[in-house]
């Protein structure tokens, strides 16, 4: 049961680590818009990972969309009434707060690792600005996790098979015999006439 629960919300988890890591790029974009201010910050606050970050973050949204449309489709097969699903306004709100967190989490770090001074977190209004970005990523992230999953139940929906009743298995009567021939006939009580 704790599996289940576990694989339900990696497709969540998916989601945020890459609407962090696109909110990230575009705060930084945002905040320091000249191409080599920002490449030179980027060095000073320990962003060579970088690469590898939206790599891994590519892969995580795409599978969590993917996990997102194959459960709501096999949900639209399934018969009877689907589950609603999480409501947009909800998914919004958990996407936005595992994203800033992320977001706060991993500008901390990349200053630790770089020793660079934390107080470099409030130049040009990043952190402010990036935790914007994330709000406002989560909702699109969340849009489009919606949506594609409302498509998906559709399209299940549409492509099930339209539920028909097992008809009942018809039991023939038995005809009522008292006594069965076979039984009759080793009791000794057969059709032989009794000894002489």
């Amino acid at each position: 049961m704790e599996l289940r629960a576990s694989l339900r919300r990696l497709p969540l988890a998916g989601a945020a680590v890459a609407g962090a890591v696109a909110g990230h790029a575009l705060a930084y974009v945002l905040t320091v818009p000249e191409p080599g201010a920002r490449f030179a910050l980027l060095a000073a606050t320990g962003h060579a990972y970088w690469p590898a970050a939206i790599a891994a973050a590519l892969v995580l949204g795409l599978v969590s969309l993917g996990a997102t449309v194959t459960g709501r489709f096999r949900a639209g097969l399934r018969p009877g009434p689907p589950h609603p699903g999480e409501p947009l306004s909800r998914l919004a709100v958990r996407l936005a707060l595992l994203q800033v967190s992320i977001f706060l989490v991993q500008e901390v770090l990349e200053r630790a690792a770089a020793a660079a001074p934390l107080t470099t977190l409030l130049d040009a209004r990043l952190l402010a600005a990036g935790m914007l970005v994330q709000i406002l990523v989560a909702a699109v992230l969340a849009t489009v996790l919606t949506l594609s999953g409302r498509a998906a139940l559709a399209a299940g929906r549409a492509l099930r098979r339209p539920y028909r009743p097992r008809p009942a298995a018809v039991r023939r009567p038995r005809p009522a015999v008292l006594a069965r021939p076979s039984r009759l006939l080793a009791a000794g009580l057969g059709g032989r006439a009794p000894p002489a």
